[in-house]
């Protein structure tokens, strides 16, 4: 009888442990992400939520309005994580010291990589890394061959880092060496001076080295960014050629630090290392938006040169009016009526300076409200497709925007394949290019109808055409601005402050997906499959 029980007994736990398996496969496959992008998503996703909530911490946030708001907190960090610099409150008088280190450590921790930074440490310490850490790695800011990924970060690391100290040498002496003029800004009190004090210098040359090394955006100046920098008497331009310098840079991605590295270590040993497709791509693509963006912005201020703000001089005049009983001022730009043009580097500077800032970095020497709608949406193109992928910076990034034009190209001429520098690209790269532009286009399409239809009335006060017009034109600026990870803000802080939270989610979302990238996003949804052996036959459809 024993025998017969104990034979009874091993089905029943073999039965047991299939249930088990069945269970815990359901579990996995209910479970949204893959396991490497996943993880890429939820570590950005517990560290804006983390330092949005510290940031929310009264003595951190010094305005006493905005304590313990989680929102204001959680826009910030997603802001500052995402290096966009997009914000509600003014960093430098909401913030003290505390939070203003919080927001640039998270914006170096952004620019690094989340994950990448444990690659880093490892390294410094001399540990193994293993292969699942390297896979997350190369996912995060790595490149086409996992190999060379470790060294690679190693690389950008020590490099990224030297670049912000030799910045942070420079922007120094441009801080306290030059005075600001508030001439033109609207809250005079709001603007910190650094002029000939020592500790203010440092710290601002630290932040804004770091900021701008990271194409963040964040600074601790005014609520117009570098504006009082670049008016009046007051054109640092020490200041503005090595932000210049540093968001340049620190767009080019990790691959092509590494190139680089190994064409001069190549050369100072006497063979040869040739540049990667991807550096390659990257180069060309990232130079011909630089030379190209300040031109067609130059033609489109040209266009409407009786309105230009950027290439005439003008003046400001305010008038006075009652509205409900209340005296509303209105800030109108008025053209030099003798139709003088402003002296030739002050033009050329602002329009280099600015449309490359808007390319990722944020930073802005004259408000972007002066460019007319026509360079407003070119500079919403250029902040649409971004910089480098592995990058500091966001976008759709320049190689998915080279790789479609070369597919559209190889279309017109009819070819059966895309091809650059003597190599093909692979077809399976060709078509997630064109998803990540058609995914991207739709989805800011999405995030600005979504803006528009919750904030209309919050951004603007006005019901008339042209009044809305404008505000659209702002909307797509300020959503590109989100989407590349930019930081240019067409409205004030009070506006944003009174968006709806259908707006600010809309926000946070787009910063946080451009941060990522779509084709990151994407790919967090998407699980190995068992392979097909078997395809369907061919039929051709006709096309317009």
């Amino acid at each position: 009888m024993s025998k017969i029980v104990n034979k009874d007994k091993k089905p029943n736990k073999l039965s047991d442990i299939k249930k088990m398996d069945k269970v815990f496969r359901k579990l996995k496959n209910w479970y949204p992400f893959s396991r490497i992008t996943g993880r890429i998503i939820i570590s950005y996703a517990l560290s804006i939520l983390i330092g949005g909530f510290l940031l929310s911490i009264p003595g951190v946030i010094i305005d006493d309005k905005n304590s313990w708001k989680l929102l204001v907190g959680v826009f910030t960090a997603s802001s500052a994580i995402s290096d966009t610099g997009i914000t509600m409150v003014q960093t430098n008088t909401s913030y003290s010291f505390i939070g203003q280190l919080l927001i640039i450590i998270m914006c170096q921790i952004g620019g690094i990589g989340i994950l990448t930074i444990k690659i880093v440490i490892l390294a410094i310490i001399g540990r193994k890394i293993s292969l699942d850490d390297q896979s997350v790695a190369q996912s995060e800011r790595g490149n086409s061959t996992i190999s060379s990924t470790v060294e690679m970060i190693k690389d950008a690391f020590i490099f990224l880092i030297w670049l912000e100290i030799i910045g942070a040498f420079f922007l120094f002496f441009a801080f306290y060496f030059n005075q600001v003029d508030t001439s033109m800004v609207v809250d005079k009190d709001k603007v910190t001076d650094s002029y000939h004090n020592f500790s203010k210098s440092l710290w601002a040359s630290i932040f804004h080295s770091i900021s701008a090394t990271n194409n963040a955006g964040f600074d601790i100046i005014s609520g117009n960014s570098l504006l009082p920098y670049n008016q009046g008497g007051s054109h640092a331009y020490l200041l503005q050629v090595t932000f210049l310098c540093q968001w340049v840079i620190g767009g080019l991605g990790y691959p092509t630090y590494h190139d680089i590295k190994r064409k001069i270590k190549a050369r100072s040993e006497g063979t040869t290392a040739k540049f990667s497709l991807f550096t390659k791509l990257n180069f060309v693509m990232y130079t011909c938006l630089f030379i190209i963006g300040p031109v067609l912005v130059f033609i489109t201020e040209s266009a409407t040169i009786q309105d230009s703000q950027i290439l005439r001089e003008g003046t400001f005049k305010q008038t006075s009016y009652l509205v409900d009983e209340k005296v509303v001022t209105k800030t109108e730009w008025v053209a030099d009526p003798s139709g003088k043009w402003k002296s030739e580097y002050v033009w050329i500077m602002d329009l280099i300076f600015n449309v490359s800032s808007c390319r990722n970095a944020g930073f802005a020497t004259v408000d972007i409200n002066n460019f007319s709608a026509g360079s407003k949406v070119v500079m919403s193109i250029w902040m649409f497709i971004g910089s480098a992928p592995s990058s500091t910076a966001g976008g759709i990034r320049t190689t998915t925007f080279a790789i479609t034009l070369l597919a559209i190209w190889s279309i017109v001429r009819n070819k059966k394949t895309v091809e650059a520098f003597k190599r093909k690209i692979p077809d399976e790269t060709v078509k997630r290019a064109f998803a990540v532009v058609i995914i991207s286009v739709a989805f800011l399409f999405l995030a600005i109808l979504i803006v528009y239809l919750d904030s209309n009335e919050a951004l603007s006060d006005d019901a008339s055409k042209d009044a809305q017009n404008q505000l659209f034109i702002r909307l797509i600026v300020y959503v590109s601005s989100a989407f590349g990870t930019v930081g240019f803000s067409p409205f004030s802080s009070d506006q944003a402050m009174n968006m709806g939270i259908a707006s600010k989610w809309t926000l946070i979302l787009t910063m946080f997906i451009g941060q990522l990238g779509i084709s990151n996003t994407l790919l967090a949804f998407v699980k190995p499959k068992n392979k097909q052996n078997f395809t369907y036959i061919d039929e051709d459809v006709v096309i317009g």
